[in-house]
């Protein structure tokens, strides 16, 4: 259905307060030393339908502030480029001098938190339901960690590039993990059917990123290619594509694309249009996610209860599994606390699984409120944590030699 020009007006009214709020909240919450993204969280809770907004719709008697599907696709395109430029930061490099300590922080860092709910949860809930939990409170929020990194800014360290790649492949355990749990029916596991699909995922993830890296980066040599400002932008949305088709969330297809295009001759003027992009959309994102959160649910003792609960396990179980690999990759107990720490927050694909759950019938409002809770709850605790101790990422190369992957 076309968009009318009164509904164009409202959706690009719309972002521009939120955007507003949110990058005023974000200067305030700056000046007291903590990161934007707390202030940019917040700001959206405030300025949401469900606070202030609805104030705001009533005196101009038409639905500015309601989130619109038109805004959840600006809302979207905020998170890819943040997952964009987290690729074009460190590239390949990243994930070759990290090797097999990135792949194992992912794998614990996810799987751990993951058990921990699903067997908590299960003594209260159907299995299928405690599953998906446990898939909501193991992934990492890779835009959040993204953001972290850049507003320190430390996404040029070799600790910030680590961190990033961890919570990068760290999403895609958890897409794989969403995508097993979704072939349980009514509490029996079909080991063989889940067996395959994860061997299948985990195959076509890294047939894409091999492709990618080996052909992108040949393409920007030829001339009509190389000088294209447009055809970086061309490569993200076509890879988007790609692996939509494979199943997988667009995010994964935005940091094969921003690895690939960092190996490439446009590498450098790619960096300085996505900034120039982030500075325009980059809070859009978590600005909606805080637009989206029923305050009301702040006084509900169950959600209340639900949500702090799946945070304390979510923190916990991120916490211990990612801090050792940490430890044994940079041989430092602050820079393995620092980075376990930045690996805390939950967002975007908690939010697919709990749209998920609500869709497939294993969640309700009061579930599908407790994740959102528990997201917001993570990223704030996360971004606390890490204020203190983002030094630690800083004087990594210093105080710690990096070992040989395993």
């Amino acid at each position: 259905m076309a968009i009318t020009p009164n509904e164009a007006s409202y959706v690009l009214l719309e972002i521009f307060i939120l955007l507003a709020v949110a990058s005023l909240f974000g200067s305030l919450v700056r000046r007291v030393g903590l990161p934007r993204v707390v202030g940019e969280l917040l700001g959206g809770m405030v300025i949401g339908s469900y606070a202030l907004g609805q104030f705001v719709d009533r005196l101009a008697g038409v639905p500015i502030l309601e989130i619109s599907n038109f805004v959840l696709l600006f809302a979207d395109f905020s998170v890819i480029l943040l997952i964009f430029a987290a690729g074009l930061e460190g590239g390949v490099a990243t994930l070759r001098t990290g090797g097999g300590y990135v792949i194992a922080a992912a794998l614990a860092g996810d799987l751990l938190p993951f058990g921990l709910t699903t067997v908590i949860f299960s003594r209260f809930y159907p299995l299928p339901t405690a599953l998906l939990l446990g898939v909501a409170a193991g992934a990492t929020s890779t835009a959040v960690v993204a953001s972290f990194l850049k507003s320190e800014p430390l996404g040029s360290a070799p600790t910030g590039r680590y961190l990033i790649s961890v919570a990068a492949v760290d999403d895609v355990v958890a897409l794989i993990l969403l995508s097993a749990v979704l072939t349980v029916r009514g509490g029996a596991i079909d080991l063989i059917t889940i067996s395959g699909g994860i061997f299948l995922s985990v195959a076509a993830w890294v047939v894409l990123l091999v492709a990618s890296v080996l052909v992108i980066p040949r393409l920007f040599r030829l001339r009509a290619v190389e000088q294209s400002v447009h055809a970086p932008l061309v490569v993200l949305f076509v890879l988007i594509v790609i692996v939509g088709a494979f199943g997988f969330s667009a995010l994964i297809g935005a940091f094969i694309a921003g690895l690939a295009i960092a190996e490439s001759l446009a590498a450098d003027r790619t960096r300085q249009s996505v900034e120039l992009l982030l500075a325009i959309f980059g809070a859009l994102f978590f600005a909606v996610l805080g637009a989206q959160f029923d305050v009301g649910l702040l006084l509900s003792p169950s959600v209340l209860a639900l949500a702090v609960l799946l945070a304390g396990i979510a923190a916990f179980g991120k916490f211990l599994g990612i801090i050792g690999i940490a430890w044994a990759r940079f041989r430092s107990r602050r820079v393995a606390t620092a980075i376990a720490v930045g690996m805390i927050p939950r967002g975007e694909i908690g939010l697919v699984v709990g749209a998920v759950g609500l869709s497939v019938g294993a969640f309700d409002q009061t579930l599908l409120g407790a994740v959102l809770l528990m997201a917001i709850l993570t990223t704030v605790l996360g971004a606390l944590l890490f204020r203190e101790l983002k030094d630690d990422l800083v004087l990594a190369p210093a105080t710690a030699a990096a070992p040989s992957p395993p």
